[in-house]
């Protein structure tokens, strides 16, 4: 990979940036925080999401990863090493292959290995996120996004998927292979790979799937000669939980982005909550399908797949908006380029500013039985938009701007 001096100059400003932020965030989180505890104010571990990954570890290097899946034992392990434990039913749900990549975490004590997880991973989104957007404005607004902020203060992975899932496509077109195989270790969360399947079959990537296959199959592998057999019994067992605590209620409605969720919040039953889901999944197969055998620029197709991406699944935390970065980027530079519809900016401004409203609209508006829950339906009028440039794609790849004009997309090499 050849980088440009104006390529690595914003790499650079990306990471200073990046790493101005991260300590922002450290200092505003750390005046909520007792360090000293490890807690937060309301008793829960600091970045409580993250305490199960680091007992998941603590569990893996005892030697005994299966346990990693019995939430009594998971519970039991942060208690004796944290002091608190995460007691609203949330565990370890991932399969043996995420536990491959967290394996060293637990070697460190735990505020260290929080530290280290957020920093490298946000290191590599910022990376990532200095490669899309050209605009000296653009790596401010993206690290101080409060996407991102959400999965800092969650201790969550999805700068990791952020990071595999941009990197991937921005290498899609070059390096097919190799981006194949960033997407391959999206794996460790089943939902994210899925469409991504989708789009790399419609849009007639066949290297790159071989790519998804191998690195797959060779985390299995690896996760199989590690722990054995049994993790992945003990996995199939309790994938289906979190689903389960989502009906129930015991996953809050107001921080879940999917249309599911949404459903639930205002009344509706299972069975309406899930039929609704699966019109949405539906809609989004047909639309990431159209656009992915479009020949439109990388702008285009990765925010179609991003967005694609947060609808399909029916569990989708607020931490997961922080991907909401890659979309909002790549129509913000597709718009400079090749002109913008009416009304698209304040559009983008909206989807940047909602993961702050989003508690607003929850507290403040009603809607049938329940609660409106406006998260999914931001995230669907960006999914649309994407879609609505993609149409106005001609079949030569040719980009129609707002004042008539053409204007040449990069072809994407499918091989």
């Amino acid at each position: 990979m050849i980088w440009h001096e104006r390529e690595k100059a914003t790499v650079i400003v990306g990471l200073i940036i990046g790493m101005f932020c991260l300590l922002l965030y450290y200092c505003i989180i750390a005046s909520k925080w007792d360090c000293a505890t490890l807690r937060e104010p309301d008793g829960l571990p600091l970045a409580h999401d993250f305490a199960n990954v680091w007992a998941a570890s603590k569990l893996a290097l005892a030697g005994k990863p299966a346990l990693a899946y019995d939430m009594d034992r998971l519970f039991e392990v942060e208690l004796q090493n944290i002091g608190s434990c995460h007691h609203y039913g949330s565990g370890w749900y991932y399969p043996p292959t995420f536990l491959l990549l967290v394996l060293p975490l637990a070697s460190m004590p735990y505020l260290l290995s929080l530290f280290v997880w957020l920093s490298i991973t946000f290191i590599l989104y910022i990376i990532v996120l200095s490669r899309i957007g050209k605009h000296p404005i653009i790596l401010p607004l993206c690290v101080l996004f409060p996407g991102i902020f959400e999965n800092f203060a969650y201790g969550q992975n999805t700068y990791l998927s952020g990071a595999l899932m941009g990197g991937g496509l921005l290498l899609l077109d070059r390096m097919p292979f190799i981006a194949g195989c960033l997407f391959g270790l999206l794996s460790f969360k089943p939902p994210l790979i899925i469409i991504s399947l989708i789009a790399l079959g419609f849009g007639r990537h066949w290297q790159a799937l071989i790519g998804v296959l191998t690195s797959s199959i060779i985390l299995i592998i690896i996760s199989l000669a590690v722990f054995g057999i049994q993790v992945w019994v003990e996995y199939f067992k309790v994938m289906s939980l979190p689903m389960k605590f989502l009906e129930a209620g015991q996953a809050d409605w107001s921080l879940t982005m999917t249309f599911f969720a949404a459903a639930l919040a205002a009344g509706l039953s299972v069975k309406s909550a899930y039929l609704i889901q699966g019109a949405v999944m539906l809609f989004v197969l047909l639309g990431v399908g159209w656009a992915w055998q479009k020949n439109i620029s990388l702008p285009l197709r990765g925010s179609v797949l991003v967005l694609g991406t947060i609808l399909f699944t029916p569990y989708s935390f607020i931490y997961e908006l922080a991907l909401l970065a890659l979309p909002l980027v790549w129509l913000w530079e597709e718009g400079r380029t090749h002109g913008r519809f009416p009304g698209e900016l304040f559009l983008l401004f909206c989807g940047w500013i909602f993961p702050l409203a989003i508690p607003i609209f929850w507290n403040r508006i009603d809607i049938f039985d329940g609660k409106l829950q406006a998260g999914p339906l931001f995230i669907l009028m960006l999914f649309i938009l994407a879609l609505f440039k993609a149409m106005r794609t001609n079949s030569h790849g040719e980009t129609i701007c707002t004042e008539g004009t053409l204007s040449r997309s990069p072809s994407p090499n499918r091989t």
